[in-house]
């Protein structure tokens, strides 16, 4: 049985060292773009995806052990926030910032 809890204690440290990773990643590129890029998308303003992946990333941090098994709730909920930044948000304003546009017409040369 020792071998097994200690398996569930390595997924679950790997697991929130991930969901850790998404919420730095997330929050750091948030502040990388200017409130007009989302206002431009038609998304939520820039500062309310701060101040959301920013509570995530408290929480993410948090939820790492020994902590981590009274927040994992939220932890879950912090990281469908960051997936949905990354997945949905980032790519819109990415497409529309200029400093990508000059880069992507260099690489079709």
């Amino acid at each position: 049985m020792e071998i097994i809890a200690g398996f569930q204690r390595i997924v679950f440290l790997a697991l929130s060292l991930g969901a850790f990773v998404i919420q730095i990643w997330a929050f750091i590129d948030c502040l990388r773009y200017k409130d007009e890029n989302y206002r431009a998308v038609d998304k939520q303003s820039k500062k309310f995806w701060a101040i959301i992946l920013g509570v995530g990333l408290a929480i993410a941090l948090l939820a790492l052990p020994p902590m981590g098994m009274r927040m994992i709730f939220l932890n879950l909920i912090a990281v469908v926030a960051g997936i949905v930044y990354l997945t949905d948000v980032r790519p819109k304003i990415k497409a529309i910032d200029p400093r990508n546009r000059n880069r992507n017409n260099h690489r079709g040369r």
